[in-house]
């Protein structure tokens, strides 16, 4: 884990860490004991009731674990069913380029006299490579956003990224997630993508999807971050607006609402 902090040019103080896999950010939650603020308070992230169930998607902690570490299956099915359809509609960026092969348009002489079988000049379709590119998703919803349009919105980003790689970046994906009582908070990015990475659909469904990345692992993660106030263990906190996470992380960021048309993207600057 990497930690930082600032202070944004609204007068808050920001801690700004960042968790370079999955398994770093869960070993961090499971290993770390409870802070000094939410001890003897009630832990959301681990609460079992009807409600909790409705707001978070899992019927306790363990579920939401094992899906983490084991793969959530019905979200990587809702995101295998996007890519076959993202496929059928994406027109990857070509260039042609000269080489050398046993048949084309006109022969190159000196190989030829030199026996070499790949004699002949023609031209192939190879597929541009472009920049690295840093994606962002922001995922601090609010209480009030439905776990179905947590869900909606996050497969929403997955449908960028698979866009944007068929352009042919190469895309790193990170989740953010931020909170603030008073003039503190905190900001919290994980990889769940490298660029080198293909986009691997049972690895990147819970975490990108899930509302219990959110409404249970992030809770968590607020339960044993040693520098959490008082001020968070009612209501966790606000959540931090997307120009704060500008102003701690790099990269382009999706907000909590996509409304772009994602159809007509065509390079990463098209995105807002």
């Amino acid at each position: 884990m990497y930690m930082n902090q600032i202070e944004t040019r609204y007068g808050m103080k920001i801690d700004a860490l960042e968790f370079r896999s999955l398994k770093d950010f869960y070993d961090y939650i499971c290993n770390t004991p409870i802070n000094a603020a939410f001890r003897w308070k009630t832990h959301k992230s681990v609460e079992v009731n009807e409600y909790r169930t409705k707001f978070t998607g899992t019927r306790d902690f363990d579920e939401a674990t094992t899906l983490f570490k084991d793969g959530y299956k019905e979200g990587a099915e809702r995101l295998s069913n996007i890519l076959k359809a993202e496929e059928a509609k994406v027109k990857p960026t070509y260039a042609r380029r000269t080489a050398y092969d046993v048949q084309g348009y006109m022969p190159c002489v000196p190989l030829y006299l030199n026996g070499i079988p790949n004699n002949m000049i023609t031209t192939k379709n190879v597929k541009i490579k472009q920049k690295v590119v840093i994606i962002n998703k922001d995922i601090s919803y609010s209480a009030g956003v439905s776990k179905d349009k947590i869900m909606d919105e996050s497969v929403k980003a997955f449908r960028i990224i698979r866009k944007l790689e068929s352009q042919g970046y190469r895309c790193e994906l990170n989740i953010v997630f931020g909170s603030y009582s008073y003039r503190r908070g905190f900001a919290c990015r994980i990889r769940i993508k490298g660029a080198d990475e293909k986009l691997n659909i049972s690895k990147t469904a819970f975490p990108l999807i899930h509302p219990s990345m959110l409404r249970r692992l992030m809770f968590r993660f607020m339960e044993v971050y040693p520098h959490i106030t008082s001020g968070f263990t009612s209501t966790y906190g606000m959540p931090i607006s997307l120009d704060i996470f500008k102003q701690l992380y790099n990269g382009t960021f999706l907000p909590k609402v996509i409304q772009m048309d994602i159809d007509k993207l065509r390079k990463v600057e098209d995105i807002y």
